[in-house]
């Protein structure tokens, strides 16, 4: 069995004329801890990615949704550069639903306003589908974007992680599809 640094802290606390040792030893404990969650913190793409096999959970009866762009549900978009599309996919199949499509080829809204998506219905076991496209070369962003519960107890999940500019530089001069997920709506 690993020793863990209570462990260890005990142990130096144990032994007789140790107070320099134990306060050295709750140092290091204090300094290997936030050295090591520092390593284990996953990256921008990793969360996103993790977030886009993952699912997100709210009570089985809730329906009513609307996704915004943070964890109020009044967080508006203001960066979708260039363009957005969210859709809702049924679990029992069909078509597809549009709740939000930003398609004027340029960054947020028309005049440059922040976006907002309407309220949608949706059941657990849906997918929502978010695509973001670079439709005019020079930089591509995204907010984060979260679904909220809008009924009962009500709920909220992260979707996925903000696209800064810098973490697009890559795709920033190539017209397309910068950032692609679906995620299931699951219950708690």
């Amino acid at each position: 069995m690993q020793s863990t640094g209570i462990d260890l802290l005990a142990r130096a606390l144990a032994v007789p004329r140790s107070r320099r040792q134990a306060l050295i030893a709750a140092g290091l404990v204090i300094v290997l801890s936030d050295v090591l969650s520092t390593r284990a913190r996953p990256t921008n793409k990793e969360r996103t990615q993790r977030g886009s096999r993952g699912g997100s959970a709210f009570s089985r009866k809730c329906r009513h949704f609307i996704i915004t762009a943070g964890p109020g549900r009044e967080d508006r978009f203001q960066h979708t550069d260039d363009d957005l599309l969210i859709e809702v996919i049924p679990r029992k199949g069909g078509s597809a639903k549009v709740v939000f499509e930003d398609d004027n080829n340029s960054p947020n809204g028309d005049n440059g306003e922040h976006l907002r998506v309407a309220p949608f219905t949706a059941r657990v076991g849906d997918e929502i589908h978010i695509v973001a496209r670079n439709e005019v070369a020079g930089g591509c962003e995204l907010d984060e974007i979260w679904l909220h519960c809008i009924e009962g107890r009500g709920g909220k999940v992260q979707l996925t992680e903000p696209i800064l500019p810098e973490d697009c530089r890559a795709d920033a001069n190539r017209i397309g599809v910068f950032f692609e997920t679906t995620v299931r709506l699951t219950n708690k």
